[in-house]
């Protein structure tokens, strides 16, 4: 008998709304003097979470699903992908601190990789696999600038911040990945996965995307005071100058212009 795919809207929230308090009380338990990072950081992490429990309360009350010649399209799933994608990429910019073009950039394509996706739902036929193509398009280049550029326009080179950034976006690239698969499989493609089982699967990996990626990155969160060291030692002429790349997207150009 399928379950009720609200019922996975639930424990989606639950998870989500789990998944908010580690950030929450990293940064409200510890002295000022002991808190590594700004608010800035624990508000993406946060708001990633916070972001995507309200989506799926939406979810699990029904609210927000229009009905289109593709299928059930769940305006709340596609703008949580639309808000919470960008702070993911948002903190992992935040580690290795590139210029603001090269942020601008990724979440400028991530935002073609959500509105193609949207696209491909709510449409049928030639018109619905193109926009899926344009999206898995705009995904690859999206994976290549999280692989490639975004490492080589990093403005720290310290090694505990490289290695939480490394395992962040790693998990991001990976599980990223699946979700054009379970597109394929599910009633908005090959409708191999019934609408149950297509629901169960995107709580899941949204709660291994998200709350893992902010689990992981609170318990990486001491990087955040090697990012300090390095700021000082940016505006200090007497301290070792931070490694700042030679390449596009470099640090030294504030504007971006590369």
């Amino acid at each position: 008998m399928p379950v009720d795919p609200t019922i996975w809207a639930w424990l989606g929230l639950l998870a989500m709304l789990a998944g908010t308090v580690p950030p929450l009380w990293a940064w409200f338990t510890r002295p000022g003097d002991e808190r590594p990072g700004e608010p800035k950081h624990y508000a993406t992490l946060a708001g990633i979470t916070g972001i995507a429990a309200v989506a799926y309360l939406f979810m699990a009350l029904d609210l927000g699903a229009v009905a289109t010649d593709g299928g059930t399209l769940q305006v709340a799933r596609y703008v949580d992908w639309l808000l919470t994608t960008p702070l993911l990429l948002l903190y992992l910019v935040l580690l290795v601190r590139p210029t603001r073009r090269v942020l601008v950039v990724l979440i400028a394509v991530d935002v073609v990789v959500i509105v193609a996706g949207t696209v491909a739902v709510i449409t049928t036929g030639l018109v619905s696999w193109t926009a899926f193509g344009v999206g898995v398009a705009a995904y690859l280049g999206l994976v290549y600038g999280l692989l490639v550029k975004l490492p080589a326009a990093a403005s720290t080179s310290d090694d505990r911040v490289q290695a939480v950034f490394g395992t962040l976006r790693n998990i991001t690239v990976v599980l990223w990945t699946l979700y054009p698969l379970v597109w394929i499989l599910a009633p908005t493609g090959l409708g191999v996965l019934t609408t149950s089982t297509e629901m169960l699967v995107f709580v899941y990996l949204d709660v291994v995307s998200k709350v893992g990626f902010v689990v992981v990155a609170v318990a990486g969160i001491d990087a955040l005071a090697h990012l300090r060291t390095d700021a000082a030692r940016s505006t200090d002429p007497s301290q070792p100058s931070a490694h700042i790349p030679s390449n596009d997207g470099v640090a030294g150009d504030p504007g971006g212009t590369n």
